[in-house]
């Protein structure tokens, strides 16, 4: 019943967190009143206040020292914080310095810009701050970690996806931080990828429904109020699926690949009124983004209607020169990138962005129709979130930062998180009377828990760790007791520390815990040569499995590194991701069996590094060396994920069995909780297409709901499929279902119905 009893009180501590709503009166400006307002205000800029407005710059450039000087302590430099928004009329300002501000801090930094901003330029128009988000307000000190978006996914639950946007939008706000960049919208099917952490991971329809879901909590029901903020989802477009695996490199997908697994997230969030997005670091089909005009102009703000400010990513424009290699000097590089839709340039260290487009527009390269389009949106934006009313509220508003309630909403994600992969002969929960042995290099460590984007950039300074927060050994010591609890680091990342100590230990030990995991890292810091755990950690796992003791794996990692060699030495394996500050008592709970897992995973873990594969591929990509079709052989499969009960599927009913056109496919099913405990279980939907013009995937995730059952309790699962479930891109980039054959499949059961005619919407977004 313990267990029972935590899902209630979390599920209704989820729904009771505060909505943080808005005076309605605030909500009644109109778009057409924003509008005159805007174009009243772009009457009477001049070409370089307009300018000024399209540059981010890098807070550290208005500080004291170099930008990356490693300054102790981060000033406010008065001649360059004049020079740069009073002189330059620079418009935003991101990120941070080497060290996570207080609250107080931001409020200061931010308030003194927005003080020159405000009072000593001719308009006082104010600058828009933004910085990452991508697990909470991660650069603020005290703010609430949650997992990263990879382990969002594998919850399975959009709730816990909104209460992240909610509370990141909250936490940020009580930072004074208006703009946050994320959520990262982006797919990834390739599993080399070191930013796989920070998506919702290989599934379209996944990444879709958590991304709308945090959307909905960052922007409430709208900008403008203390608790909502501009969120900024990112990258446009296939910036996870990079052919190397390496960051920011080149992608090759075709158009109608592109439409049909990585577009619509994107279309979504933008139909949900995202007023920002970030742009693909890399090339796409051999053109850089920042300067695909039919990418940018064309399909985003054409045909898709985007309506709101894109930006580029980190030093993206002068990166058109000295990587890229398709401008022969930061002027081209402007014209280029603005002439392809660019709005505002994320330049963190100088002012020549702006400088060189007052260059362009005078000699007639860029037109001035071009900067006008491009301020106008980042006005709007500005109107939309207030700033010309309020820069920021009252410290008093947010008396609940990092409050209990936040804690727990992170706490309940890392436990919904936590995937179960192996659990032989019930190793798994722990007695309670074993004595354990905590070893590897994850296991007494909150950066391996929290992962890059934690306080830092690298997430791996221990210095700026949060006080109070549960290492898994901290977190298994008050389960069990310390008497209970030895413990030996074993390996560092990739080199040899204590393998003996832990040895002689295990010895004394009834259970091995074996904490492995990747160091945190995102972008190119996180790019890799070998996709399997680095062999200390395994070599530390074989030597431990002589003991003859019974090993678990806890894998803390920001994607999946192969353990194939490991794997059958392990009794037990239970999948962590990146979990958080919380995730250590979260690993323990589940451990010692106070919480039974229910996650699933969100991405294929591959059993070979030369063998990847997303669960959406071909049947062609299936067939082995001897032509059958065994090629297809992970680890672990895309949704898998075990739990300490046992669920049953039956009486799954499929109507009407020929559908046409105008019918919705309706879909129930019998689940039972057959086993002991009471436990969650996410039903997952996954529809076939049997015959297509185009090689279909040999199935694709279309719905999924999380439950919970008590023991022998049963519940009907319901799911209502609509025409435009069954269609896929062709070649000619319309969305098309095509009549014939179709298989529905939840859990152990499936049903072939049929679509009596084909379904063209035409070419455009799903």
């Amino acid at each position: 019943m313990f267990l029972r009893g935590r899902i209630l009180f979390c599920l209704f501590a989820l729904a009771s967190l505060p909505e943080y709503g808005i005076g309605q009166e605030k909500r009644m400006a109109t778009g057409t009143e924003t509008s005159q307002k805007v174009e009243a205000l772009l009457a009477r800029m001049t070409l370089e206040e307009k300018a000024g407005q399209m540059v981010n710059i890098g807070l550290m450039a208005l500080c004291e020292g170099e930008f990356y000087g490693g300054q102790d302590t981060i000033r406010f430099d008065s001649a360059k914080l004049y020079r740069l928004i009073r002189d330059y009329h620079i418009g935003s300002v991101q990120n941070m310095g080497k060290y996570p501000l207080t609250i107080k801090e931001w409020r200061y930094f931010i308030g003194r810009i927005q003080e020159v901003a405000r009072e000593e330029t001719r308009l006082g128009i104010p600058v828009i701050y933004g910085i990452d988000g991508v697990h909470g307000a991660n650069y603020t000190v005290g703010s609430t970690l949650f997992p990263h978006q990879l382990g969002l996914a594998a919850t399975r639950n959009p709730k816990l996806a909104e209460a992240t946007g909610r509370i990141t939008a909250y936490e940020a706000m009580a930072s004074g931080i208006p703009w946050v960049y994320g959520p990262s919208l982006d797919v990834s099917k390739q599993l080399q990828w070191g930013r796989i952490s920070e998506t919702f991971g290989e599934d379209t329809y996944i990444t879709q429904v958590m991304g709308d879901a945090y959307i909905r909590g960052a922007e409430g029901e709208g900008l403008g109020g203390p608790y909502q903020i501009a969120v900024c989802p990112k990258h446009f477009l296939g910036y996870g699926t990079p052919f190397n695996g390496k960051d920011r490199s080149p992608v090759y997908l075709p158009e109608h690949i592109l439409r049909q697994y990585y577009l619509p997230p994107f279309v979504s969030a933008i139909q949900k009124g995202a007023p920002s997005i970030m742009i693909n670091s890399g090339s796409l089909n051999g053109v850089p983004c920042h300067i695909d005009k039919y990418l940018i102009t064309d399909l985003l703000k054409g045909e898709l209607g985007f309506e709101g400010v894109v930006i580029s990513d980190w030093a993206d424009i002068m990166n058109l020169v000295e990587v890229h290699q398709v401008a022969k000097d930061e002027q081209e590089a402007v014209r280029l990138a603005v002439n392809a839709g660019i709005d505002m340039c994320m330049e963190p260290y100088d002012e020549s962005f702006a400088v060189k487009l007052v260059e362009l527009v005078k000699e007639g390269s860029v037109p001035a129709s071009r900067v006008d389009d491009a301020v106008r949106r980042i006005l709007t934006l500005k109107m939309k979130l207030g700033l010309f009313e309020q820069t920021m509220y009252p410290e008093s508003q947010y008396p609940d930062f990092a409050s209990e309630a936040f804690v727990e909403a992170s706490f309940q994600a890392a436990l919904e998180s936590l995937t179960l992969l192996k659990n032989e002969k019930g190793i798994l929960p722990l007695s309670k009377e074993k004595k354990v042995l905590v070893t590897g290099v994850a296991a007494n460590s909150l950066n391996y828990l929290n992962g890059a984007w934690s306080r830092t950039f690298s997430g791996r300074e221990t210095d700026y760790n949060d006080e109070g927060k549960l290492t898994v050994l901290e977190a298994l010591q008050t389960k069990l007791g310390k008497d209970k609890v030895s413990y030996a680091q074993g390996t560092g990342y990739e080199e040899d520390i204590n393998t003996a100590e832990a040895v002689r230990l295990a010895g004394e030990a009834d259970v091995i815990i074996a904490c492995l995991g990747e160091q945190p890292a995102t972008e190119k810091p996180s790019d890799i040569e070998d996709l399997s755990m680095p062999a200390a950690q395994r070599e530390l796992v074989k030597a431990l499995a002589k003991t003859g003791k019974p090993i678990v794996l806890v894998l803390l990692e920001g994607r999946p590194r192969v353990i194939s060699d490991i794997e059958p030495l392990a009794a037990g394996i239970l999948m962590a991701y990146y979990p958080g500050n919380e995730g250590g008592r979260a690993i323990a709970e589940v451990l010692m069996g106070d919480y039974n897992p229910n996650g699933k995973l969100p991405y294929t873990y591959p059993r070979h590094t030369g063998s990847l594969y997303a669960y959406d591929h071909l049947r062609s990509e299936e067939r082995d060396v001897n032509w059958g079709f065994n090629a297809f052989n992970p680890q672990f499969e895309f949704g898998f994920g075990l739990s300490y009960t046992d669920f049953t599927y039956q009486g799954l009913e499929v109507s009407p069995l020929e559908m046409s056109p105008e019918d919705s496919l309706r879909i129930s099913v019998q689940v039972t909780n057959s086993g002991p405990r009471a436990g969650m279980e996410c039903v997952q939907l996954f529809l076939t297409d049997k015959v297509a013009s185009v090689s279909p995937p040999v199935k694709q995730l279309k719905g999924f709901e999380k439950i919970s059952l008590a023991p022998g309790e049963s519940q009907t699962v319901q799911f209502t499929l609509g025409p435009e479930a069954l269609k896929f891109v062709n070649p000619s980039n319309q969305w098309i279902a095509e009549a014939g054959q179709f298989v529905v499949a939840i859990g152990p059961l499936s049903q072939e119905f049929s679509l009596t005619q084909d379904i063209i919407s035409g070419a455009g977004a799903h």
